[in-house]
C-alpha cells in the first residue's frame, strides 16, 4: 500500500497549539477588559490609552496577542476549509491566501507597535 501524504497527516502539535492559544487568548482579552474598563479611573480617551501602548510591557503584550491571534483564527480557517475543499491546486492557492495574510497583518501589526510613540 503506498502512502499518502496529505495535510491531515499527523496534526498533533497544530491541534495542542491551537488550544493553548484559544487558552492564551482568553487569558489576556480578560486581562485587557479589567485593565481598559475597570481599572482605568475616569474617562478612557486617546491619551490614557496611548500612554499604556507604549509601554515596553503593553507592546509585548499586544505584539503577541497580534501573532497569537492570527494563528489561532487562521489556523482554524483553514481547517474548516481543508474539510470542504479536496481540489489540490485550490487547497494550494487557498493556503497561499492566508499565509500571505498572516505575514501581512504580522508584519504591520508588529511594525505599528514597535514604533509607536506617545508624546514625544
Amino acid at each position: 500500500m503506498k502512502y499518502k501524504e496529505t495535510t491531515r497527516s499527523g496534526g498533533a502539535l497544530p491541534w495542542l497549539f491551537q488550544r493553548i492559544s484559544g487558552v492564551y487568548l482568553a487569558i489576556v482579552l480578560f486581562v485587557h477588559v479589567v485593565n481598559l474598563h475597570i481599572l482605568i479611573d475616569g474617562e478612557i480617551g486617546y491619551a490614557a490609552i496611548a500612554e499604556r501602548v507604549a509601554t515596553p510591557l503593553w507592546k509585548t503584550i499586544n505584539i503577541s496577542f497580534l501573532i497569537v491571534a492570527l494563528f489561532h483564527g487562521l489556523y482554524g480557517l483553514w481547517i474548516v476549509l481543508e474539510d470542504y475543499i479536496h481540489i489540490g491546486w485550490l487547497r494550494v492557492l487557498i493556503y497561499g491566501v492566508i499565509a500571505t495574510i498572516a505575514l501581512v497583518f504580522a508584519i504591520f501589526g508588529t511594525l505599528t507597535m514597535i514604533t509607536f510613540q506617545y508624546g514625544g
